[in-house]
């Protein structure tokens, strides 16, 4: 079949600076009719498929917002268009789209969401066809780039057909879990997607499952859509109400996680969930490499070298964090923000199957949560700081930091910001990807060294700041 290439030509386009901005270093994200509507949605479909370049097959999958499904109509009208074929798995969280890819063989695929953002943004997370989300580095430039040259590939359309994943998913990561507990666990769903597979997935494991925030609505109207220690307060109160074993909170779509205790304390940063996690899977394999982001806390490397295991530092983004789990042959990887690449899911960002492994742990161990986190290493962790920065000039302030810091007596760390170390703390200052803002935050084995080094690296970003 012979392929003709469309350009901006002949579909004018204003590329305005709003529409520039959607495109984030992870996905494209934005706000419903401001910076992100279906003619977005049409030219990202359009952009995907030129890619990905006539009969390949798309997967396309979406969340429960309001947007979502008209979205999901022009986004399939541009796929189409390419000649790629289209499989709509429906309403899933992302998770399901990742793993459904890379599960049935197919050449990418396309979550319509804005993840844990308010319910009036909307967007998209591409994948390729390992099921892990692509990044800018890993893929997504390549969309970037042809959506805004406009030159896409225009092949006699291709077709779509629908398919339930739902009950594989559920039937593999079964497969991949080992319980000999039966927990009594509460679910906050968040009135998103997630409510559609853990129930019964958790019944199928044996647990005595309850929920709240279960129904589906697009407008989020219970809590926030990210499971923030304030969004979670009602889960906090049903579980010390009814003595559950733990409370589990997802995000709006289902690839970060935060857990309540039985104490009733909330965790909902990687510095607890990466070491308990770490504790788990290092049993019987020392040396084994486990990865985590740069904004973690120190405590996460000094707990796992104490464990007997290999921390590698990444920069912040899933699909570093997934590439580097695969590269390395690591036991797991995790972020600060909750989300975890674990092999068994090909790496694929799976806050549902995070939750299988630590609910795993405490049945291997016979322990309850808050035991098994006891002897994790907390230090003191400053306040995050935002200096205004221009974007214009906010990644080149950084990179002065980073000058002045490699003459100065700490470790540097420069994969993704700077972060200076030593054996009292560390501070680490990175620019925004999103915001013209270069954010500052500090940590110390006592409050006097938290101080320090949030005064350090403050001073560090004002004097290249006046100064450049």
């Amino acid at each position: 079949m012979h392929k003709t290439k469309e350009t901006s030509n002949n579909t004018p386009y204003t590329l305005t600076q709003e529409v520039k901005n959607a495109f984030r270093a992870y996905d494209i994200r934005g706000i419903y009719g401001e910076n992100l509507d279906e003619e977005v949605a049409e030219r990202t479909g359009k952009s995907v498929g030129t890619m990905l370049g006539p009969g390949k097959t798309v997967a396309v999958a979406r969340d429960v917002r309001l947007s979502s499904d008209s979205l999901r109509d022009a986004l399939v009208k541009g796929i189409l268009s390419t000649g790629c074929k289209v499989i709509d798995f429906g309403r899933v969280p992302t998770p399901l789209l990742y793993f459904s890819t890379w599960y049935n063989k197919l050449d990418g695929g396309v979550m319509i969401t804005a993840s844990h953002l308010p319910p009036e943004w909307n967007g998209f997370k591409i994948s390729g066809k390992t099921g892990v989300l692509l990044s800018d580095g890993t893929g997504l430039e390549v969309v970037k780039d042809i959506f805004f040259k406009g030159e896409f590939a225009k092949e006699e359309a291709g077709e779509v057909v629908y398919k339930d994943v739902i009950g594989d998913y559920i039937d593999y990561v079964s497969s991949k879990t080992t319980t000999n507990r039966k927990f009594k666990i509460i679910f906050d769903f968040g009135n998103s997607v997630t409510s559609l597979v853990v129930p019964s997935l958790m019944k199928k494991l044996g647990h005595e499952v309850y929920g709240i925030n279960v129904e589906l609505d697009g407008t989020f109207p219970n809590r926030t859509s990210e499971p923030t220690e304030e969004a979670l307060q009602n889960l906090r109160k049903r579980v010390l109400d009814e003595g559950a074993d733990i409370g589990i909170g997802y995000d709006a779509d289902g690839d970060r996680v935060a857990f309540v205790d039985e104490k009733g304390r909330i965790s909902a940063s990687g510095n607890i969930t990466i070491p308990l996690l770490a504790k788990y899977f290092l049993r019987g394999k020392k040396g084994g490499k486990i990865v985590y982001d740069v904004t973690c806390s120190s405590s996460v490397g000094d707990y796992i070298r104490k464990l007997g295991g290999e921390p590698i530092i990444v920069r912040v983004g899933h699909s570093y964090c997934a590439t580097e789990v695969l590269n390395q042959k690591a036991l797991f990887g995790g972020q600060y923000s909750g989300h975890t690449a674990f092999p068994d899911v090909n790496c694929a960002d799976d806050a549902i199957f995070g939750s299988l492994k630590l609910i795993e742990a405490m049945s291997a161990y016979s322990k309850r949560m808050s035991e098994l986190i006891e002897d994790i290493p907390a230090y003191f962790i400053s306040k995050l700081k935002e200096i205004s920065c221009d974007d214009s000039t906010k990644f080149d302030i950084v990179e002065r930091v980073k000058k002045k810091a490699e003459t100065m007596p700490y470790k540097l760390i420069g994969i993704d910001g700077v972060l200076l170390q030593n054996d009292s703390g560390q501070v680490l200052i990175r620019a925004s990807n999103t915001s013209p803002i270069i954010r500052v935050n500090a940590e110390g084995k006592t409050e006097e060294d938290k101080d320090s080094f949030q005064r350090l690296g403050e001073s560090l970003v004002e004097e290249a700041i006046h100064n450049g």
